[in-house]
């Protein structure tokens, strides 16, 4: 048996003063004389910018979430109860720790899963994309050594001061090189999150490949429901996303999805640092005309996310809250560099495991698979993801600091190559299919 333990020591403080709390209503006026509405729930952006900072003044509770394996205080675990990748199978160099945290909910919440990866330091996003899904999340967590206990403190911390965490669940993927390991120290339980982009990970400090295609893999297949939107954990959805969706398919009488079949598109767009996250598509057009909004990666990757009518879609005025196909396009060349996130199905093409998110490019074998089998992308109107706010404007740059990542480029580049060449071979060929 695999026994990693630690014990948490739960003192459950009196909530702290985190400072004044500046109530403040945001009011926006535009050229018609209409209202933005209030947001000051999203004080917290303005002035501190640290995702989960809200929760700071809660007091922790009893646990809202199904920890197994012996979790928060302990890690324990089978060799049996440990799963293998999709694509290299028992091959792979890593493994799976399923269901580590399992979500649970009833019939009232919509039935489309968030699913989505994470590292240690990105842990901090999870409270501020549950407050905003109203429906299931499964997220996969990259733990390799020693980021098990930083990621699982924090999970900890979510899991006894958020209710919504009831709706997620966590898995946990590792290298076979560095399985998971807990210090054993004791912990004063709070709702003050640390800022986790500022944690020194394992991953980081010895410069491990970051299996990014897994994670979304495994996210996606260990969803509880049949429609899944595999996103990025930093991308904010508009108001009542899932819900909405869920209200149109069956509006359109749409069943669960079966491919070759159709996915929806939902547009991507970013603000600027420390704005407001816009809630309405409303919201959103206000601010794109005040150019405080673009569409996502407009200055450093302008094909990535410029969806096809994107023009169209931004003068169109939403006229109701509902959610609604705007237009169904084939993912062709001109827009063959288009990587649109999607609400889709747990059967959709799988991601090229054998490509890492440091050598970039890291989607578009599998768009380059949707396309030769013909999907339908249906781009919604009414419904939206945001960026954590900050509009990049300049492309990464390979410096002496981050020149490690040249040979995991190398990699992916020899991969792509060879994963492109496979699909033309196994689907008749579409030359408007270009990469």
């Amino acid at each position: 048996m695999y026994r990693i333990r630690y014990r948490i020591r739960r003192v459950f403080l009196p909530p702290l003063l985190a400072g004044i709390l500046i109530t403040f209503t945001l009011i926006i006026i535009n050229n018609n004389g209409s209202l933005l509405r209030q947001v000051f729930y999203n004080y917290q952006i303005n002035f501190h910018g640290i995702p989960g900072s809200y929760l700071s003044t809660k007091t922790p509770n009893e646990s809202y979430c199904n920890f197994r394996y012996g979790l928060p205080e302990e890690l324990l675990y089978e060799e049996s109860d440990l799963s293998f990748p999709f694509e290299e199978k028992d091959k792979s160099p890593y493994r799976i720790l399923r269901d580590a945290v399992e979500a649970k909910w009833d019939k009232s919440v919509p039935e489309v899963t968030y699913a989505t990866h994470a590292t240690a330091d990105f842990i901090n996003y999870i409270p501020e994309i549950v407050r905003f899904w109203e429906g299931p999340l499964s997220i996969a967590v990259f733990i390799p050594d020693s980021d098990a206990d930083l990621t699982i403190r924090q999970l900890a911390q979510l899991c006894f001061c958020t209710p919504e965490m009831g709706r997620v669940s966590v898995h946990f993927v590792f290298p076979l090189s560095a399985p998971p390991y807990l210090q054993n120290h004791p912990e004063k339980l709070t709702c003050e999150l640390p800022d986790s982009s500022k944690l020194s990970t394992f991953r980081m400090t010895n410069e491990i490949m970051y299996p990014i295609n897994v994670c979304r893999n495994i996210a996606r297949s260990y969803s509880q429901t049949d429609f899944v939107m595999v996103t990025d954990i930093q991308l904010v959805p508009s108001e009542e996303l899932a819900s909405r969706f869920v209200e149109m398919t069956r509006a359109l009488h749409v069943n669960k999805p079966k491919p070759p079949s159709r996915v929806y598109v939902v547009p991507v767009f970013e603000v600027e640092a420390y704005d407001v996250i816009p809630r309405t598509k409303d919201e959103l057009l206000m601010m794109v005309k005040e150019e405080r909004a673009v569409y996502f990666h407009r200055h450093i990757c302008s094909h990535c996310q410029k969806f096809p009518g994107v023009k169209t879609w931004l003068e169109i005025n939403p006229g109701s809250v509902n959610i609604k196909p705007f237009v169904s396009v084939k993912r062709e060349y001109p827009f063959h560099r288009w990587e649109p996130i999607y609400i889709g199905g747990k059967n959709d093409p799988l991601y090229s495991e054998a490509l890492s998110w440091e050598g970039l490019q890291d989607k578009m074998t599998q768009m380059l698979e949707m396309c030769l089998i013909g999907y339908q992308f249906v781009i919604l109107d009414g419904a939206f993801l945001v960026h954590w706010p900050g509009i990049k404007k300049e492309k990464h740059k390979f410096n002496l600091k981050n020149s490690w990542r040249m040979s995991f480029q190398q990699q992916n580049s020899k991969q792509y190559s060879k994963i492109i060449k496979e699909l033309r071979r196994k689907y008749e060929d579409n030359p408007k299919c270009k990469l």
